[in-house]
């Protein structure tokens, strides 16, 4: 954007939430209200919530560990996790008539991922490779095992 443009514009930097508990929450409260605004009975199971909001996080080169995992070039943002689980919980609803499962986060965050950059989906599939492989939580190893469904 050229200099006179900024001029014009009031720019306000907005840095991601640092706890995990808070962003866990936001995420959680804002995915309900939407399901419940598209007349969905369920909300994303917390299990499943857990696993998108420490994606986003470790993808986004904010978690809690810090190692040389790739960070993406896509938005990984808090709003770009609402949207997910509200996608999650429209997929289970509509799809399957449940609530969502770590299967459908795959395939809703495999959208959301490499929808800006080709690149960013090798980036995933190392994520989950490296990263995703070594929790041994039961929601943690279905999250792997659906691994399969990434483009």
């Amino acid at each position: 954007m050229s200099a006179a443009l900024k001029r014009r514009f009031d720019f306000e930097t907005v840095f991601p939430i640092m706890d995990f508990a808070q962003e866990l929450e936001l995420v959680a409260s804002a995915s309900a209200r939407l399901l419940a605004h598209s007349g969905i009975p369920h909300k994303v199971p917390d299990a499943v919530l857990e696993l998108l909001v420490r994606t986003f996080r470790d993808l986004r080169a904010n978690g809690e560990k810090k190692t040389s995992m790739d960070t993406l070039t896509a938005i990984m943002s808090t709003a770009e996790a609402v949207n997910v689980a509200h996608a999650v919980g429209v997929r289970a609803w509509f799809l399957a008539n449940r609530a969502g499962e770590p299967a459908d986060l795959v395939d809703c965050i495999a959208g959301t991922i490499v929808k800006d950059n080709e690149e960013d989906r090798a980036r995933l599939r190392r994520y989950f490779e490296q990263r995703v492989a070594t929790h041994k939580e039961a929601h943690w190893q279905a999250y792997y095992q659906a691994r399969h469904r990434l483009p």
